[in-house]
């Protein structure tokens, strides 16, 4: 079932979910190439524990792949191939007791920014492969205009009842490189 989440708007994963206790989500992300030429999207995801950012290592992106409850796929820099060429996989259950939620998104590295990266998607699906069942979608290429060069596309929040996806969609000029990675991490820090 594809719910296609407009802005600021979220849904209950345990309403959404066919599973009856949802605890893992994959996040996938895909471009091309532009013209040949490599593109370099990253995704990137931030823990938040008490509304922020407080730990370096809580802060997932190419560099630092693992945290507790959270795993990166390898890093795509070219975006060669079909289907997802990054993803992240979520597991709610593993999260420590102090994650009130986790920020997922996207990041232009090098080669073009997010309004030119070509056939480039976002989703969300109910599991922890590519395979699973698709649940969400973000439009990257359609919403975005030159010079957005990061998105912060997801939120997963904790509620007293489970976990509610909200859709962000907030996109950000912040340049390129590791200054844009770098960027990402800190507005999430107060």
């Amino acid at each position: 079932m594809l719910n296609i989440i407009e802005k600021g708007q979220s849904f209950d994963l345990n309403v959404q979910s066919k599973r009856t206790n949802p605890e893992k989500f994959y996040f996938g992300a895909g471009w091309d190439t532009k013209d040949g030429a490599p593109v370099d999207l990253d995704i990137v995801a931030v823990i938040k524990r008490g509304g922020k950012l407080v730990k370096s290592e809580d802060f997932i992106y190419f560099g630092n792949r693992f945290a507790t409850g959270v795993a990166l796929s390898k890093d795509n820099t070219t975006g060669e191939g079909d289907g997802d060429d990054e993803s992240i996989v979520i597991d709610t259950n593993a999260l420590d007791a102090d994650v009130d939620s986790v920020v997922i998104g996207l990041v232009a590295y090098e080669g073009a920014d997010l309004h030119c990266a070509p056939n480039s998607h976002f989703r969300v699906c109910d599991g922890d492969v590519e395979e699973s069942e698709q649940i969400g979608d973000v439009a990257l290429g359609d919403a975005a205009t030159v010079g957005d060069t990061a998105i912060v596309a997801f939120e997963i929040v904790r509620t007293a009842t489970g976990w509610v996806l909200e859709n962000k969609s907030e996109l950000l000029q912040i340049g390129q490189g590791s200054a844009a990675i770098t960027a990402f991490g800190a507005r999430f820090q107060n």
